[in-house]
C-alpha cells in the first residue's frame, strides 16, 4: 500500500487527492475525523459504491466497475477519472456504457480558512456539472432469476430473445459470481476460488463459450440443400446406423439405424446418416453461407465486449488454421454440428429467432431504443423455411420426436417448436463401440468427458414470439436437461407476454 501511495503522489497533479486507504470500519473513520485538526492533510470523506442486487444473476451482463488504471487516464483525459474515489466500467454494460452514465464533471470554486478548511463553495456558472443518464435494459429481472433457479449447480448458459425485435429477455452464464466483490477489492484468496472451480464461473459462457452446435446445427444443412434444389426432401435415405468412408465408419446415435427417413424425419428423429449423406452432394460452401445467413459466426455489436465468433469452417478456412485442404469426413462432422463447427448460446439464439422469424435478419439487443429499426431481410424462401420450421415443430409435438411431451407445451392453444443437440466432447474409440457394455454413459464419465446438452426453440409455432437457446456443459442428451430449461423458459417469457395466466409451476 505505501508504495502505490508513492506512486500516486509522484503521478498525480498537487491538487488531486491521493486514496491512502478506504472501506474504513466506522470506529477508525470516527477516530480520523476526530483528530482531523491535528492530521494536516487528511480529508476523510464517506463516499459511495456501486452494489449490484439479485445474487449475481446479472454479473456477467452487467460488468463491474473499478479504479482508472494508468492505460486508462492516458486514453481518457476527463478529470474526473483522476479523482481517488471515482469508478469506471471495466467489463460488461458497465464498460460499454461508462461515458453515458458518468456524465460530465464540472468545476467549483472553494474557499478555505488559514487550516485548510473549507467554508464556502459555489460552482462555476460555465462549466456547471452534468449528471449521466440513465440506460434501460431490455433483460426481464425475473425471467433472469428464474433462469438462474432452473440451471440449480449446471454449469453452462441461456439465452431468451424476442424473435420481432431482437431485445434479449434473458442472457445468463452459469455458474455466476457477486460482482460487489470486485468493487470492494477482490482478495488472493476469492480470486483463487474462482480459478479452481472447474465451473470457470468468471467466464461468461452465453458470449464467450465455444461449443460443438450438435445436431441444432442440421437445421442449417436442411436450409442449404432445400435452397440449392440438389436435394429432394421427400426422396428416402437408408440408415443403417452408420456410414462408410473409405477405412473410417461415420455412426448414427442410434446404433440399429432409423431404416429409410425422409428429411423432416431425419430432424424429427435427428437422424444422423441422413445428413452424412446428404452433405456429401451438397458440400461445405453453401452451408457455411447459410450458417452465416442465420447469424451463426457473427460477433453483435450489443455493448458487450468478450464475444467469441465461433467457427463456420470451410477448405479455405482449414487451410488456413491447420494447414491441408478440406476432406470429405470434415463435412460429415461438419453436418451434425461436430467436428470443428462451434458457436456459442447467444448466436443458437439468434439462429433460432431468424428461423422462426422468416422473414427479417434480426440481431440481439441489449439496450431499450425509442424505435425498432427494420432488419435486413433474410433471403430464404418462405416455402423452404416453413417445411423447416414444420419439422422443428414435428420435433417437439409428434410422437417419435426427440424432444416430444404427450402433456404439449403446457400453455392453452400454443405448440412449440425446437431442436435438440447432444454435443459430443470425445472421441469415441471402436474398441469401446464394440465392447461388451458398448459406449459408457455419461453417469461412468468423469464430468468433463461428458456430452454437452444443448436445445433450442421457439414458441408459439404459428406466432412465434420468443425463441431460445441453452447449453448445459457435459449435462447429457439435449433431449434431458437442456430441453426442459428452454421449455420453461418459454413458457414463462409468454406467460410474462400475457399469453396466458401463469399457472402451476411446470415439471422439471
Amino acid at each position: 500500500a505505501r508504495q502505490r501511495i508513492l506512486k500516486d503522489v509522484r503521478g498525480n497533479p498537487s491538487f488531486v487527492p491521493v486514496l491512502v486507504d478506504e472501506h474504513l470500519d466506522w470506529d477508525s473513520f470516527a477516530a480520523i475525523n476526530l483528530n482531523t485538526p491535528e492530521l494536516a492533510g487528511v480529508i476523510p470523506e464517506v463516499g459511495e459504491a456501486r452494489a449490484y442486487p439479485n445474487d449475481g444473476i446479472f454479473a456477467h451482463v452487467l460488468g463491474y466497475v473499478g479504479r482508472a488504471g494508468p492505460e486508462d487516464v492516458e486514453n481518457d483525459r476527463d478529470p474526473l477519472l483522476r479523482q481517488p474515489t471515482f469508478r469506471i466500467g471495466k467489463t460488461g454494460m458497465e464498460a460499454s456504457v461508462d461515458k453515458n452514465l458518468r456524465g460530465k464533471a464540472g468545476r467549483l470554486k472553494v474557499e478555505v480558512n488559514a487550516t485548510g478548511r473549507i467554508v464556502r463553495e459555489w460552482p462555476e456558472e460555465k462549466d456547471r456539472a452534468e449528471p449521466g443518464q440513465d440506460v434501460y435494459l431490455t433483460l426481464d429481472a425475473e425471467l433472469q432469476r428464474y433462469t438462474a433457479e432452473l440451471f440449480e449447480e449446471d454449469s453452462g448458459g441461456a439465452a431468451v430473445i424476442d424473435v420481432l425485435t431482437g431485445e434479449l429477455r434473458t442472457l445468463i452464464s452459469m455458474p455466476t459470481f457477486d460482482g460487489n466483490i470486485f468493487v470492494s477489492g477482490l482478495s488472493r484468496e476469492q480470486l483463487a476460488k474462482m480459478n479452481a472451480d472447474e465451473r470457470l464461473p468468471q467466464f461468461n459462457k452465453v458470449i464467450g463459450g465455444g461449443y460443438p452446435p450438435a445436431s441444432t446445427f442440421k437445421m442449417v444443412v436442411m436450409l442449404a440443400a432445400l435452397e440449392s434444389g440438389l436435394i429432394d426432401p421427400t426422396h428416402p435415405v437408408l440408415c443403417t446406423g452408420r456410414v462408410e468412408l473409405g477405412r473410417q465408419r461415420f455412426h448414427c446415435w442410434e446404433r440399429k439405424g432409423h431404416g429409410y427417413v425422409s428429411m423432416k424425419n431425419a430432424l424429427k428423429r435427428s437422424c444422423d446418416c441422413y445428413f452424412y449423406e446428404i452433405i456429401q452432394v451438397l458440400g461445405i460452401d453453401p452451408v457455411k453461407d447459410m450458417a452465416h445467413r442465420l447469424g451463426l459466426g457473427h460477433i453483435y455489436d450489443f455493448g458487450l465486449s468478450g464475444q467469441t465468433a465461433g467457427i463456420v469452417p470451410n477448405d479455405a478456412w482449414k487451410r488456413n488454421r491447420v494447414g491441408h485442404g478440406w476432406r470429405t469426413g470434415d463435412s460429415l462432422n461438419a453436418s451434425i454440428g461436430q467436428g470443428f463447427v462451434l458457436a456459442n448460446p447467444l448466436q443458437l439464439a439468434v439462429m433460432t429467432a431468424r428461423l422462426a422469424n422468416g422473414r427479417e435478419a434480426v440481431e440481439p439487443q441489449l439496450i431499450i431504443r425509442d424505435e425498432v429499426q427494420p432488419y435486413a431481410p433474410l433471403g430464404i424462401s418462405p416455402e423452404h423455411l416453413a417445411f423447416v420450421q414444420d419439422a422443428m415443430r414435428s420435433v417437439c409435438e409428434e410422437p417419435w420426436g426427440t424432444a416430444y411431451r404427450p402433456q404439449g407445451f403446457g400453455l392453452p392453444g400454443v405448440e412449440w417448436a425446437g431442436k435438440t443437440g447432444t454435443g459430443q466432447v470425445r472421441r469415441i474409440s471402436t474398441r469401446e463401440r464394440e465392447g461388451v457394455g458398448g459406449v459408457l454413459d455419461n453417469s461412468e464419465l468423469p464430468w468433463r468427458l461428458r456430452d454437452h446438452s444443448i436445445f433450442v426453440g421457439y414458441a408459439p409455432y404459428d406466432e412465434p414470439r420468443f425463441a431460445a437457446s441453452v447449453i448445459v456443459e457435459h449435462g447429457g442428451s439435449g433431449a434431458g436437461r437442456a430441453a426442459t430449461i428452454v421449455h420453461a423458459m418459454l413458457k414463462k417469457a409468454l406467460e410474462h407476454d400475457g399469453w396466458a395466466a401463469p399457472d402451476a409451476a411446470p415439471q422439471l
